[in-house]
């Protein structure tokens, strides 16, 4: 199937019956990836899967249940507080290749959103990367945005990171999630 326009949806909850057990793995994997979370810049931590996999069986177990663990390359955790505004963004222009995101709440989630808008994004990169698949643009300057939908944080989800979208969060404690991206995309599964 040919795949012409992105898609238009925002997120699709999931129910992840073993939730707390996932957590209580992947937060030692947050904690060794990024010590300074409790303290540090909220920031889009990258893992490559095989710094994942061996110490996380339910997570993998999980990814596997969708029929996908072949295709999952890596995840990221991300980090928020009140105090930081990271700017909205799509994770790629490139959404034929970077399209959708597994989010799964790991620290700190509740009062904590993924807020989508409706806003032109710039062309250009906001930070260096050696791959397009995985350069973020972020809104052009001066641009407006309009807030279309917001997703609980604290939900697991399917999200389309090819919509502009922002990490918000209504308090000041660290907050985390996890994310996990899948190549070739997941479009099979997830286009409808």
């Amino acid at each position: 199937m040919e795949y012409e326009t992105c898609p238009e949806w925002r997120y699709r909850p999931i129910t992840v019956d073993n939730l707390e057990a996932i957590q209580e793995e992947l937060i030692p994997i947050l904690h060794r990836e990024y010590p300074d979370f409790n303290t540090g810049k909220p920031t889009f931590c990258f893992v490559l899967r095989e710094k994942i996999e061996p110490y996380a069986p339910l997570y993998s177990k999980f990814i596997e249940s969708f029929g996908i663990l072949d295709r999952w390359h890596y995840s990221a955790f991300i980090t928020i507080t009140a105090d930081y505004n990271f700017p909205i963004h799509v994770d790629s222009l490139h959404w034929q290749s970077r399209c959708y995101g597994l989010n799964i709440p790991l620290i700190n989630c509740e009062d904590t959103y993924t807020v989508f808008y409706d806003a032109e994004i710039e062309t250009e990169t906001f930070f260096e990367d050696t791959n397009p698949i995985n350069s973020s643009r972020i809104i052009k300057k001066g641009a407006i945005a309009t807030e279309i939908d917001r997703m609980p944080a604290s939900q697991p989800a399917w999200v389309n990171i090819s919509i502009p979208h922002t990490p918000v969060s209504l308090h000041n404690k660290p907050r985390a999630i996890i994310s996990a991206r899948f190549r070739p995309e997941l479009h099979d599964i997830l286009y409808k």
